[in-house]
């Protein structure tokens, strides 16, 4: 599916349940219009785009650059002109996160491992695993560049199924603040590639 800047796209709000959720009203390769539903209640903003703000040039070049990180990591976009694939899904979850979610106050800093080699460039987009101290292990799609992280500092959105940190469990679209020394490249760590499930 091809989402583009413009009208095919507009920011909107739902009611789903009692509970209202940031979305998308997309225009399908087909014609058909639908309303995406993003994992985020309206609670959880600390942005809120105008109903029928389009989706713009940002919105699109973030797009690209998460659907290119899932991508590198075997979660293509497969969907025909009908339906929305999972690359997609995570990747609009990913955009409507890095633009409007309020971050934690606080970063994660001791419940992770911190990665064993030697420094590397972490780019917006990637697929980065953090290790738990039990070497559990979660992915995440890095929101951030190196420039836009503050202090070291930066934001990842969680894409598995639901993982426990402490008191806390994250559910796909979870946004957590982590230091660098403790984001690894996808899988680093693992002995074999594990079958994983996203959203």
């Amino acid at each position: 599916m091809r989402i583009t800047p413009g009208e095919s796209g507009t920011w909107s709000y739902q009611s789903i349940n009692g509970q209202d959720y940031l979305g998308l009203h997309l225009t399908l390769d087909n014609g058909v219009r639908y309303f995406f539903k993003t994992n985020f209640k309206v609670e959880h903003l600390a942005v809120f785009p105008e109903y029928g703000t389009p989706f713009c040039v940002l919105d699109g070049q973030l797009l690209s650059d998460f659907m290119n990180g899932l991508n590198a990591i075997g979660v293509r976009d497969n969907a025909d002109d009908n339906t929305i694939s999972v690359n997609v899904e995570l990747a609009l979850n990913a955009v409507a996160c890095y633009r409007f979610v309020r971050p934690p106050k606080c970063a994660i800093a001791h419940a992770f491992l911190p990665f064993p080699g030697q420094p590397y460039p972490i780019k917006r987009g990637m697929v980065a695993s953090l290790y738990a101290r039990d070497h559990m292990v979660s992915d995440y799609i890095v929101l951030d560049d190196e420039s836009e992280a503050q202090d070291g500092i930066f934001r990842l959105m969680y894409i598995n199924h639901k993982y426990r940190i402490g008191n806390r469990v994250l559910s796909v679209g979870a946004l957590i603040k982590v230091p660098r020394n403790v984001i690894c490249p996808y899988r680093y760590m693992s002995h074999h590639q594990e079958s994983t499930n996203y959203a």
